[in-house]
């Protein structure tokens, strides 16, 4: 597979220190990076920017609505960061290929006509995709968000008290960084329960015949230079390429799933595209 650098699997909290020292983040300015560092914190800095993908960048922009920054800001900072994070290896794929600003995000809205009133009648909500996790990550999870929805809370319930003793609200920081850190926690709330409510458990998943599924050993064996690397293909939640676990929906996780030994594969990597032939599942 493609060589990966010492950022492979690396938190994004790493990924984002490591832009910032990097002749990439020259160009942005003190605005960008502090927007960078808003995002970085959002999504939780020992999440692994393997993860991130474009609805988590979308539901981010889209809180931004309720701000005084509008989303479209973030957008320089943020191509920047997962462009470098792509170059260094980090990502096989950059999620803001696929990113939409949210509606109302800094165009002037223009008169309606009969083609847009028709485009704005309400649509059938999209089902919500299933979050494929271990039984230990969905334990992991339930824990973080009993911790949250009781110590956090408290804690930043407490903050805010202080903050409000001290008077004038207008101009307290203290207080504009507790409701900032509160929209975080609730934020992340909403997105773990919203996982937990979808989480299907790896281990209890049904095989039907010998095809590549979420949870499988998959050993590949590339064609050109006859060397063999083994994967174990999970959710999102848990990649680790360091590990040999990679997400099914990354690039490899895409080409692979529903494959069975003796199939070819062709895989899109940045380097380039790779054939691969699946040797076993497991």
């Amino acid at each position: 597979m493609t060589t990966r650098t010492a950022l492979e699997s690396a938190r994004i909290g790493q990924v984002r220190d490591e832009f910032l020292r990097s002749d990439a983040a020259r160009k942005l300015s003190a605005e960008d990076a502090s927007r960078l560092r808003k995002f970085v914190t959002w999504c939780g800095v020992s999440t692994s920017i393997e993860a991130i993908q474009p609805f988590k960048v979308e539901e981010f922009l889209q809180q931004q609505l309720n701000t005084s920054t509008p989303p479209r800001t973030f957008l320089p900072a943020l191509k920047a960061f997962f462009t470098f994070a792509q170059q260094q290896g980090a990502i096989e794929s950059n999620p803001m290929a696929a990113v939409r600003l949210p509606r109302g995000s800094g165009a002037r809205k223009a008169a309606p006509t009969a083609a847009t009133a028709r485009a704005s009648r309400p649509t059938p909500a999209r089902q919500a995709e299933a979050v494929f996790v271990s039984r230990a990550q969905r334990d992991s999870m339930q824990t973080e968000l009993e911790r949250m929805r009781t110590e956090e809370r408290q804690k930043i319930s407490q903050m805010l008290h202080e903050a409000i003793k001290d008077g004038d609200l207008s101009e307290n920081a203290a207080y504009d960084d507790a409701k900032m850190r509160q929209g975080m926690l609730e934020a992340r709330i909403r997105e773990v329960e919203s996982k937990l409510r979808n989480a299907e458990i790896i281990e209890d998943q049904e095989r039907t015949g010998t095809g590549v599924a979420v949870g499988s050993h998959v050993t590949l064996k590339e064609i050109a230079a006859g060397n063999e690397v083994t994967y174990h293909v999970v959710g999102p939640e848990e990649t680790n390429p360091r590990e040999g676990k990679i997400s099914h929906l990354s690039p490899v996780g895409r080409a692979i799933i529903g494959k069975s030994p003796g199939d070819d594969v062709i895989v899109a990597t940045p380097g380039g595209s790779a054939r691969y032939k699946v040797v076993s599942v497991d």
